[in-house]
């Protein structure tokens, strides 16, 4: 390990510790192989701008390398035990660090790139063309969950605009993810049949912290103002909202999997109706956006408990009654011709409100009576 520590600081806010350090560049790139074998992969991660803009930026900086510029710290993320380890000093760093590098079994965390994308596309172009070994400055975050990576990923990137903030939360939801596939055994393979996406995932979970059923990549301010939404949500912490996303996540692939069989059913098998089902359930859990409910927790506790309650008795009258009857995709395809198309997804997310204001339903054709 050849970081040299600058300097080390606890976040008394976020519970986190900042480890500044310093590296040669060619021993970076070195560094960082590992993780893109354990799919840390930029390319897969996150694409390279191709935006004209961003070309000339990324080559100005390969340029600036060449004569010797230094670029600003990249930063990284590591979720560590508190349990076992009290505090990041320099005795445990590089312990830490080989272990989340060597260990491949491990089902927590692997090392993440919060912010720094472009400038390591950067560094592999400049070495590619000339021969830079000059210092770089690396800043290691260690949290102690998800939600405060997030945050600190959040804060970071929130200002870039022209990146999608589902592509930069992909990095730092990876942890999610994993968590997802430790509790959904197949998910893995629902993946990999192109059922479900990594980034539908990501956008669900958007989906899920904003309360909005659309994030519209197009329109910069509306990508700025989520960003603030969901810092807003992490932040308060919500009764663990990672947690209660995974739970509503898990029963929603439940119910999708029983309804498998049925073509042609459009009924969770596409990212609109998953998104409306998340809103719904997120409105459910922390009210409407603008009623500070998220900030009563104990309402938040029993709105979201009451909600499983439901989602589990949904699953069960759907497993045990005729699909197809309860689908009523006959009302559904009616109903959703005299809809735009760009109104479905609040379509279906003031349809699924049905299933938590009603005792209890036998049929998804009164949640289709109430799309407009």
């Amino acid at each position: 390990m050849k970081f040299k520590i600058i300097d080390i600081q606890e976040d008394t806010n976020l519970n986190c510790y900042s480890v500044l350090t310093v590296v040669s560049i060619r021993d970076f790139i070195e560094f960082i192989q590992p993780i893109h074998e354990q799919k840390g992969n930029l390319d897969e991660q996150r694409e390279v701008l191709q935006t004209r803009s961003a070309k000339i930026i990324r080559n100005q900086m390969v340029e600036d390398l060449k004569e010797g510029g230094i670029l600003p710290p990249i930063v990284l993320g590591i979720i560590y035990d508190s349990k076992k380890i009290k505090k990041i000093n320099e005795d445990n760093f590089f312990s830490l660090i080989e272990n989340k590098l060597n260990n491949k079994e491990e089902k927590e965390n692997i090392i993440t790139i919060l912010d720094g994308m472009q400038r390591i596309q950067a560094l592999k172009d400049a070495m590619r063309k000339c021969n830079i070994n000059h210092n770089l400055r690396v800043e290691f975050w260690f949290a102690q969950d998800e939600g405060d990576l997030l945050y600190r990923m959040l804060v970071l990137n929130s200002g870039q605009i022209p990146w999608g903030i589902d592509k930069q939360l992909e990095v730092v939801f990876r942890p999610i993810l994993q968590k997802l596939k430790y509790r959904i055994p197949h998910l893995d393979n629902l993946i990999s049949q192109k059922l479900y996406k990594q980034s539908e995932i990501v956008e669900l979970f958007l989906a899920f912290t904003s309360r909005k059923v659309r994030i519209d990549k197009k329109q910069q301010l509306a990508e700025y103002h989520a960003a603030l939404d969901i810092m807003s949500l992490i932040r308060e912490k919500s009764g663990h909202i990672i947690d209660k996303f995974e739970t509503i996540f898990v029963l929603m692939t439940d119910i999708d999997q029983l309804l498998s069989e049925i073509e042609d059913r459009y009924v969770f098998n596409n990212q609109t109706v998953r998104v409306g089902f998340m809103v719904a359930c997120a409105e459910k859990t922390f009210g409407l956006l603008g009623s500070n409910l998220e900030k009563d927790h104990t309402q938040v506790e029993d709105n979201f408990n009451n909600i499983v309650f439901k989602l589990k008795k949904l699953r069960s009258k759907i497993q045990f009654q005729d699909r197809h009857n309860f689908l009523a995709l006959n009302i559904l395809k009616e109903n959703l011709r005299s809809i735009p198309k760009e109104k479905h997804r609040q379509a279906f997310l003031d349809g699924f409100k049905v299933i938590f204001s009603e005792p209890e339903i036998n049929s998804f054709a009164v949640c289709w009576h109430k799309m407009y």
